[in-house]
């Protein structure tokens, strides 16, 4: 039995194919439940696609952070095949412009009015935030918020003296001062 001959792919379908490798989108839609994205690029709007994130390792190390509609992309086609493309996100643009041009800064923006900054040259980090700052550690919770900060169970200064449970030596009346606490 002779085998068959297979005729080579059509040179339109393999320039195609090429231009398809890597091409340039707008996230059109957002599915956060399946964790896919459309992607306009062009005329087209291609089907559901997963983004590329930074882990996505379950348990054992994941970032959960999506795109945005409008967030300029990149699509990655292995073969050519946008069924199989994969969204890469994070490309500025004119419309969402980097949030800093100083080199020596990192920057993640959550908000207009939240974000986190590190400057390497002088070792500065800053954290902005209009709403409350929470850390919890085991049992305990320190919440910075904007009327103070806040710690349960209790704050253990210098010599671990309890701030809720201390206590004062040498308690006088009038403008003496007390002594140093227990």
């Amino acid at each position: 039995m002779d085998s068959p001959i297979s005729q080579p792919e059509s040179p339109y379908e393999i320039i195609r194919r090429l231009e398809n490798l890597l091409r340039l989108g707008t996230v059109a839609e957002v599915a956060h439940q399946r964790a896919r994205c459309r992607v306009r690029t062009g005329e087209l709007v291609t089907g559901w696609l997963p983004w590329i994130n930074t882990r996505a390792g379950g348990e054992r190390g994941r970032t959960w952070w999506p795109p945005v509609v409008g967030e300029q992309c990149m699509l990655l086609a292995p073969g050519g095949d946008l069924l199989n493309a994969v969204a890469l996100c994070g490309v500025f643009s004119t419309a969402n412009p980097a949030g800093s041009d100083r080199p020596t800064e990192c920057r993640t923006d959550w908000s207009p009015t939240d974000h986190l900054r590190h400057d390497s040259d002088g070792g500065h980090l800053v954290i902005e935030c209009v709403g409350s700052i929470t850390f919890k550690v085991g049992g305990t919770t320190l919440q910075l918020t904007p009327e103070g900060a806040f710690v349960s169970p209790d704050m253990h200064g210098a010599g671990r003296v309890s701030l809720v449970h201390h206590k004062h030596t040498d308690v006088r009346r009038g403008s003496d001062t007390t002594g140093e606490p227990e």
